[in-house]
C-alpha cells in the first residue's frame, strides 16, 4: 500500500463500500507501506496480507486464504496479475479496473496476459477503464474489443455550494509531490515574474515534498519572484479549506485537481514530463473522466501564463470558467460514481 493513485483508490473504494453496509475484504500481495493504517482504520474490513516477506511474488499465504475463502458477489482487482489470482477467489462476478493507459501492453505482464487468455479467453469483457483514453490503449494492446464499462476515480468532495475561489485574489496554488517529472512547477515560477509586474499581490503556494524539492528551492530562490513564492509542506487530511479558500487558480492534475475544481476554483492542467511545460487547458477542456496527465492523443496545448491572464480579463469570464470546472469535477463524486459501479456489478449478477 505505497502512496500511489490506485492504493489510494482502493482505500476509497473500501472505505465507502464498509459505510454504506457492504461486507469487503481487500487481499494484499505484501504488507507495509503508508497507506495500509487508513484500510486498517476502517470499520468492519477485513485485510488479508502476506505475511512473510520472503515468499515469491505470487505470495502463495494469500493464494491459499484466496481458495479457501467463502463466495463473493464480487472480486475487483487492480492489475493483470491481480486479476489471474481472483480466479482462485470463489466468486460470482470478476471485474478488474485499468488505471493506466499502458498496463496491458508492458512487458512484464504479457506472460501473465497469456496466462489470462488460458484461463478465460474473454477476460477482457471483464475489464473496467478510468476513462475512454485507456479503453483505447488497452483495446490496441490486446488487438481485442473491449467493453465501454468505466469507473473514473472515485473523490469526497465538498458540498455542492462551497465556492473557494474568488476573482479578486492572487493566491495560485498547486498541490502534489516534488518529483523530476512535475515540470509545471518551473514554468509557473517564470510566470511569477511576469504576473507581479501586472499585479504585485499575486503570490505562488506550491504544496508538496518529494525527491526533487532541493532543486526546486533552488528555482525559487534564483527567482527575480522569490518574495512572491511560498513552499509548504504536503496538507494533511481536512486540508481543502485552508489550501484552497480565496484561492485565484490551481495548477495541477489529477485527484488532487478534481477536489480543488469541486470547491469553485478553476483549475488549469498540467502536463507530466513535458519539457515546454504546456497546458492541456482548463479542466473542463479535458474528454470525459480526464483529469489532466496527457493519457490522450495529439490534445491542444496552452501556455499556463496564457490560461491564468484569460482569468483576468472580467469577473464574469472566471465565474464562467469556475462554474465549468466544478461541472466536471462532479462527475467523479465518490457517491455518483460508486452507485454507477455498483450498477454495472449488478448489471453482472443477473
Amino acid at each position: 500500500m505505497k502512496a500511489g493513485g490506485v492504493e489510494a483508490l482502493i482505500v476509497r473504494m473500501a472505505r465507502w463500500l464498509a459505510d454504506n453496509g457492504y461486507q469487503v475484504c481487500v487481499y494484499l500481495y505484501s504488507s507495509g507501506g503508508p497507506l495500509l493504517k487508513h484500510l486498517q482504520q476502517i470499520d468492519g474490513l477485513k485485510v488479508i496480507v502476506r505475511d512473510n516477506g520472503k515468499e515469491p511474488p505470487l505470495a502463495l499465504s494469500v493464494f491459499h486464504q484466496l481458495v479457501r475463502s467463502e463466495k463473493y458477489d464480487l472480486a475487483y482487482s487492480f492489475s493483470p496479475s491481480s486479476m489471474l489470482l481472483s480466479y482462485a477467489l470463489p466468486a460470482h462476478v470478476r471485474l478488474s479496473g485499468v488505471y493506466q493507459p499502458e498496463l496491458y501492453k508492458l512487458e512484464r505482464n504479457k506472460k501473465v496476459i497469456r496466462a489470462l487468455k488460458t484461463i478465460d479467453k474473454d477476460f477482457h469483457q471483464k475489464l473496467v477503464f478510468m476513462n475512454p483514453t485507456v479503453r483505447r490503449y488497452t483495446a490496441r494492446a490486446l488487438e481485442a474489443e473491449v467493453p465501454e464499462q468505466f469507473m473514473p476515480p472515485p473523490i469526497e468532495q465538498a458540498a455542492q455550494e462551497v465556492d473557494y475561489g474568488s476573482p479578486h485574489s492572487r493566491r495560485i496554488v498547486s498541490v502534489g509531490a516534488i518529483q523530476a517529472f512535475t515540470t509545471h512547477y518551473a514554468q509557473v515560477i517564470e510566470l511569477m515574474e511576469e504576473l507581479i509586474q501586472i499585479d504585485p499581490e499575486f503570490t505562488y503556494h506550491i504544496y508538496g515534498d518529494g525527491p526533487d524539492e532541493a532543486r526546486l528551492r533552488k528555482s525559487i530562490s534564483e527567482s527575480e519572484a522569490k518574495d512572491h513564492i511560498f513552499l509548504h509542506s504536503m496538507p494533511k487530511g481536512g486540508w481543502m479549506e485552508d489550501v484552497l479558500k480565496d484561492c485565484f487558480c490551481f495548477i495541477g492534475s489529477g485527484a488532487v485537481m478534481i477536489q480543488a475544481c469541486s470547491s469553485g476554483v478553476p483549475g488549469i492542467t498540467s502536463r507530466a514530463n513535458d519539457a515546454e511545460a504546456l497546458s492541456e487547458g482548463y479542466f473542463h477542456d479535458l474528454p470525459p473522466y480526464e483529469v489532466g496527465e496527457s493519457y490522450w492523443e495529439a490534445p491542444e496545448t496552452y501556455e499556463i501564463g496564457e490560461l491564468v491572464k484569460n482569468l483576468l480579463v472580467s469577473e464574469n469570464a472566471y465565474r464562467k470558467t469556475a462554474e465549468r470546472c466544478k461541472i466536471k469535477a462532479r462527475q467523479f463524486e465518490i457517491d455518483a460514481v460508486m452507485n454507477e459501479f455498483l450498477d454495472l456489478a449488478n448489471t453482472k449478477l443477473g
